[in-house]
């Protein structure tokens, strides 16, 4: 292999398709298209992309944003202390947009390591550039932060709760009932019968008809979990046309009272943007049950429901993912320890 070169680019535009794709390899939330969305829906997040080649075959890449608000798991008080803090320096992190995965591509062995050093060092180079706080690689495997290429520097964290996910084994959603116990396949009949007895009914759209009111019920689910609201919710659903994806919506009367964005690349399946009113019987789980009907409708090979309600979602099937790990580096960090290492030898 020969030494790898970096080629910079400041939108996903700029980059043929083709060669972005080619690296994506399928991967789930990494397609050219995925990142056209992105761009649109954290228009707030410039980004940068890295592509490494080997000669002239593109072997791996990194996305990274920059991102001034970034909706931490902290307290209220330490959230608006750090909003501050990020405002004049913000974050520089490789994520896929709006998907929990991580942006950073990278070739199996043996031009594995060699592609993660010389993009991280690229990384590095631009994070000093952007005048960033942190530069963080989130979303990443257990076993991706043993690699021992990773520069000095980066510190590895865990930062969040795990997701969840689940291969999709079945032929049909029928079949995947089937393959389940009595009292599940119980479960999902009393869901449809609670739902139709309350006068609640779902429907299906390939955009969002009244976002605001989404926001609204969206909203309602980060203030019952404590969480900061996602910044980029709005963008999601005022773009939800631009991808693959079924936009979930259930009412009571005419009047919308649940909510929840099923959206999907390369075959892969995320369920987020749940919103719901306090009182909706059975409406959580018949946005659950909905999801996964549309996996099957859609010929998906993997589905991620997100983190949270885990003894829930283990009743459908789903398992914890292992992607709740980041390596981060703070500003002057890299700088301070190579002056160390300096200094010792």
């Amino acid at each position: 292999m020969n030494k790898l070169n970096v080629t910079k680019y400041t939108s996903i535009q700029e980059i043929d398709p083709e060669v972005w794709d080619r690296i994506a390899a399928g991967r789930g939330f990494q397609s050219h298209k995925w990142y056209t969305f992105g761009e649109r829906a954290m228009a707030d997040c410039p980004p940068t992309y890295l592509i490494a080649w080997d000669g002239e075959t593109p072997i791996a890449s990194a996305a990274l944003f920059k991102v001034h608000n970034e909706p931490l798991p902290l307290p209220k008080v330490a959230r608006r202390f750090m909003a501050s803090v990020l405002k004049h320096r913000p974050l520089l992190v490789c994520r896929s947009p709006l998907a929990d995965t991580s942006a950073m591509l990278l070739p199996g062995e043996p031009a594995r390591d060699e592609a993660l050093v010389t993009l991280t060092r690229a990384a590095q180079e631009e994070f000093k550039k952007q005048r960033c706080s942190f530069l963080v690689f989130d979303y990443l495997l257990t076993e991706q932060l043993k690699y021992p290429s990773w520069p000095s520097g980066f510190e590895p964290i865990t930062v969040s709760e795990p997701g969840t996910y689940m291969p999709i084994e079945w032929e049909s959603f029928e079949a995947y009932l089937d393959a389940g116990n009595k009292k599940d396949r119980q479960h999902y009949k009393k869901t449809l019968r609670e739902a139709e007895s309350n006068g609640i009914v779902l429907s299906r759209h390939t955009s969002v008809p009244d976002v605001e009111a989404a926001l609204e019920l969206v909203e309602n689910v980060s203030i019952w979990h404590g969480s900061a609201p996602n910044p980029w919710t709005r963008g999601l659903l005022e773009n939800f046309s631009m991808i693959d994806g079924t936009w979930l919506e259930i009412h009571r009367e005419g009047k919308l009272v649940g909510c929840g964005a099923v959206v999907r690349d390369n075959r892969f399946q995320l369920a987020t943007a749940l919103g719901l009113e306090d009182d909706v019987p059975g409406g959580y789980f018949l946005l659950l049950y909905a999801a996964l009907e549309e996996a099957f409708l859609h010929n998906v090979r993997l589905v991620r429901f997100g983190s949270g309600a885990y003894d829930v979602k283990r009743r459908l099937g789903l398992h914890l993912e292992n992607t709740n790990h980041a390596m981060i580096s703070m500003a002057g960090f890299a700088t301070r320890a190579k002056r160390q290492m300096v200094a010792t030898e």
